[in-house]
């Protein structure tokens, strides 16, 4: 006869389900079959994700403690090219005045452009090379100038100070391009190189405790200044 609108047929296949059925006296818990233990954690996911789900990337993150946090997720951004230019905003339908670069106006306002291409910006770079008497990159771009202290005749404290250098360079570029659109004093590009000197050392000197740093050498010879670090 039926039961609770059920037909005897299925009850008694139900039942012969739940007599394999073996209770535990255990807590309840939360299980998945992702994890070979079968039980759900949040660690669990993020392994899961880490190793299947989520496609991995060539590159390497760059990080360099003697320039404040922020300066290496900017450069990090900038290696994802995540960074919002006029280009990528108009691309994702934001309503921009206009995609050209707004220091030169004659290229489209790209990552590679504003950090390696810009006509009025990239005259920093050599700046920095002779500065510290190296060589530029063969092919000026974002991958190349951000890997350029890899490269270079230094020891490993000097190459970090100038990876330091490169990474603020970065930071005062930006700096200098949404000061351009969003500030209310016009910015000279002369005091970009300034800048990068300045900031640098700064940050190098208050956070390398291994050589205190002197103003005058790294103002006029920054491998000699860095030779003992």
């Amino acid at each position: 006869m039926p039961r609770c609108g059920i037909e005897e047929s299925q009850w008694l296949s139900f039942l012969e389900v739940l007599g394999d059925v073996q209770l535990q006296q255990v807590p309840d818990r939360l299980g998945w079959t992702l994890d070979t233990s079968d039980s759900f954690s949040v660690s669990s996911v993020r392994f899961a994700l880490d190793s299947g789900l989520v496609p991995s990337e060539d590159m390497g993150t760059r990080w360099n403690n003697w320039v404040p946090i922020k300066l290496n997720i900017l450069v990090g951004r900038i290696q994802l090219y995540s960074i919002p230019t006029r280009e990528r905003l108009s691309n994702r339908g934001v309503m921009v005045p206009s995609i050209m670069c707004p220091i030169c106006m004659v290229a489209v306002e790209t990552i590679e452009h504003t950090f390696a291409g810009c006509r009025d910006l990239r005259d920093i770079w050599g700046r920095v090379a002779i500065w510290w008497g190296l060589s530029l990159p063969s092919q000026i771009t974002v991958p190349s100038l951000i890997n350029w202290s890899d490269g270079v005749n230094l020891s490993r404290g000097q190459r970090k100070a100038f990876d330091a250098v490169i990474i603020t360079s970065f930071w005062c570029l930006r700096n200098f391009r949404n000061a351009s659109i969003f500030g209310t004093v016009l910015t000279k590009k002369s005091i970009i190189f300034y800048d990068v000197v300045e900031k640098s050392f700064f940050w190098i000197s208050n956070r390398c405790g291994r050589v205190k740093l002197r103003w005058t050498e790294w103002l006029h010879n920054p491998s000699l200044a860095t030779s003992l670090m």
